[in-house]
C-alpha cells in the first residue's frame, strides 16, 4: 500500500512539473517574440523619420546611424527561476524519452 502512495506522489509531483514546464515555456516563448516584434517595429519607424528628416535637410546619409539598436534585458529573479525549472524540465524529460526509446530498441531488436 505504502509503494502504491509513494508512486501516486510521484506521479503528480511528474505531472506538475509537467505543466509548469509547459507554461513558462509558452510564456517565454510567446512574450519575448511580441516583445521582439513590437521593439522592431518602433524602432523601423522612428529611423525611417529619422531618415526622412535628413534627407529633408540634406545631410550627409550614412547608413550605420539608422541601425544602432540596443537590446534592453528584462529578465528578474523569477524569470530567471523559471527558465531554470524549464530547461531543467526539459532536459530530464528529453534524457528519459531518450532512455526509453534505447531501451525499447534493445528490447526488441
Amino acid at each position: 500500500m505504502e509503494n502504491k502512495k509513494k508512486s501516486n506522489i510521484f506521479n503528480k509531483l511528474f505531472l506538475i512539473l509537467i505543466i509548469m514546464f509547459l507554461c513558462l515555456y509558452s510564456i517565454s516563448v510567446m512574450g519575448y517574440k511580441d516583445k521582439r516584434q513590437e521593439t522592431k517595429t518602433l524602432y523601423t519607424e522612428e529611423m525611417i523619420r529619422k531618415f526622412e528628416s535628413d534627407v529633408e535637410k540634406g545631410k550627409e546619409i550614412d547608413i550605420n546611424d539608422y541601425f544602432t539598436y540596443e537590446e534592453v534585458d528584462y529578465s528578474n529573479k523569477s524569470s530567471e527561476l523559471g527558465e531554470k525549472i524549464s530547461k531543467s524540465v526539459d532536459y530530464v524529460s528529453s534524457k528519459s524519452l531518450e532512455f526509453m526509446s534505447n531501451l525499447f530498441t534493445y528490447l526488441f531488436d
